[in-house]
């Protein structure tokens, strides 16, 4: 007996283990999203609008180059970069030509459209994926969604070599098949998480994109540099293989299907989400209510508003360090993911402060949704915008866009958990409302982001910032003004009047 409660006290809570497993998922998941927007940068040479030769230096790199040398001539060392330099001429010529003969030649829009064509994908089977996730549950959708980016990951490099066109096709199908996961998620969250622990658990494992980012990005730029770019995609798509075996054998759809959760903690979990869920799964989806719904168009604003942002970043990030900044493929690697390492930390400290807030009464639901909805959207873009103005300080600009995205994690506190306070039994597919709707529009941003910066110069990149500081403004104040956190009529389907909350309870959410 006593070692029985021994080993109990050493038990995991089961919901901490889903936290653990669906955290490495959400890895697995950006492992294979985020590995071409590094790989690109070895992949792929720019053609030149102005000339008729292809170059991987734009016009501003070479002005900060000079800059930078001026200023380490001040300080005498002039003179040991000029003997490195001259010294490695010939080598350098070498690499140059091997490097190139295993490269695409694109026009910087052929390379947004390339960059863009996972997102034309994502947002075709958001609304797909969660109303699959309330049907079927997460651990087919995810399970099934990892799978086959995994797999597909594998064939890029042979896309690749084939044509720009049937890679840009390879990426729109893998991100098909991922747009379903966070949708699903959602499911998830509503039948196994207590409303008072949602934004720590969302924070911990929707936030862990940036951990697979923290991840990919250094490892790609270290994958390249000593063996090769299509070594990335056979890393990544066999690692994210290896987690759909895991999740198929430890993922279990809701504490009723898992055999060994203890009786305390999924009569805990029951109690708690029974206010907002039904029992048994709505079958009439209210897709007019959903479209007639100003709290849940605010939260699309918002969710489209940070998108824009992160999306900018996720696919942009490595070519601004390379071609503006000036980083080596390797060092571009490390850098473009510390913004990322900072925002995981921000949104874990963010969600756990906003329960934490909540929980002691300090601040309701709904200002506590509303005030980390405007940290993670306004914060960042007045960062991103004085970004534009540190010229060649990379330091500087490196430490900036580590500032801003920290700010950016209270995703996750704010309109990031909203659709859960709306209408739990219908956070899958409202959620994936809203992915299709954010992806659909920052799909655009590659393509945009391209043709606004031909010339990889410092000026037009400062119009790209303040850009996207003013979208994520005017979405943070349409959420601020029409969101809300009561529950919605339409949760409640006809047949499950009877399971409505009280006045009470709709009042206390």
């Amino acid at each position: 007996m006593a070692k029985t409660r021994r080993r109990e006290c050493f038990t995991l809570p089961a919901r901490v283990s889903l936290a653990l497993l669906t955290s490495a998922g959400v890895v697995a998941l950006y492992l294979v999203r985020v590995n071409f927007s590094v790989a690109i940068v070895a992949m792929v040479r720019t053609a030149s609008p102005n000339t008729n030769y292809t170059t991987t230096t734009a016009p501003h790199t070479a002005f900060c180059s000079t800059l930078n040398q001026v200023n380490r001539s001040v300080s005498g060392e002039e003179a040991v970069d000029v003997k490195l330099e001259s010294s490695g001429n010939s080598s350098q010529t070498n690499n140059t030509a091997q490097d190139f003969s295993d490269t695409m030649v694109l026009t910087g829009t052929e390379r947004g459209l390339v960059l863009g064509g996972f997102f034309y994908g994502y947002c075709l089977t958001c609304i797909l994926g969660g109303r699959l996730g309330e049907l079927y549950g997460t651990k087919r959708v995810f399970g099934g969604a990892i799978l086959i980016g995994g797999v597909l990951t594998l064939f890029t490099p042979l896309a690749a070599r084939s044509h720009y066109v049937v890679l840009m096709l390879l990426r729109t199908v893998i991100g098909l098949s991922q747009g379903v996961v966070y949708p699903s998620m959602n499911t998830m969250v509503a039948r196994w998480i207590p409303p008072l622990e949602r934004s720590r658990f969302m924070a911990f494992t929707y936030m862990s994109n940036t951990l697979g980012t923290i991840i990919t990005m250094p490892l790609c730029g270290m994958i390249i540099a000593e063996v090769g770019w299509p070594a990335v995609f056979y890393v990544t798509g066999g690692v994210s293989l290896v987690w759909v075996v895991v999740w198929a054998l430890f993922m279990h759809d809701s504490p009723d299907q898992h055999p060994k959760i203890s009786l305390e903690e999924r009569s805990y979990i029951l109690h708690a989400i029974q206010e907002g869920t039904t029992h048994n799964k709505p079958s009439r989806t209210p897709w007019w209510s959903f479209l007639s719904s100003a709290p849940l168009w605010a939260t699309h604003a918002a969710h489209t508003g940070s998108m824009f942002g992160f999306n900018l970043l996720l696919t942009q990030l490595p070519i601004y360090m390379s071609s503006v900044l000036g980083f080596s493929i390797k060092t571009n690697g490390f850098l473009s993911a510390l913004p990322f390492l900072s925002m995981f930390v921000g949104g874990n400290i963010a969600g756990q402060l906003s329960d934490w807030l909540v929980t002691h009464k300090y601040l309701t639901v709904c200002w506590s949704r509303k005030i980390f909805a405007t940290i993670s959207l306004v914060l960042p873009g007045a960062v991103l915008v004085i970004v534009g103005y540190v010229g060649c300080n990379t330091t500087l600009a490196v430490t900036l866009f580590t500032i801003g995205t920290a700010f950016s994690g209270a995703i996750c506190s704010g309109h990031r958990v909203n659709h859960l306070d709306l209408a739990p039994n219908f956070a899958g597919t409202t959620s994936g409302m809203s992915n299709a709707l954010a992806f659909g529009i920052v799909t655009i941003v590659p393509v945009v982001v391209g043709a606004m910066t031909s010339n990889q110069s410092l000026e037009e990149w400062q119009s790209v910032f303040w850009l996207t500081g003013v979208v994520y403004v005017v979405t943070s104040a349409v959420f601020v003004i029409f969101g809300s956190t009561d529950i919605q009529p339409w949760n409640f389907p006809q047949e499950d009047e009877t399971q409505q909350p009280s006045e009470e309870e709709t009042e206390f959410l």
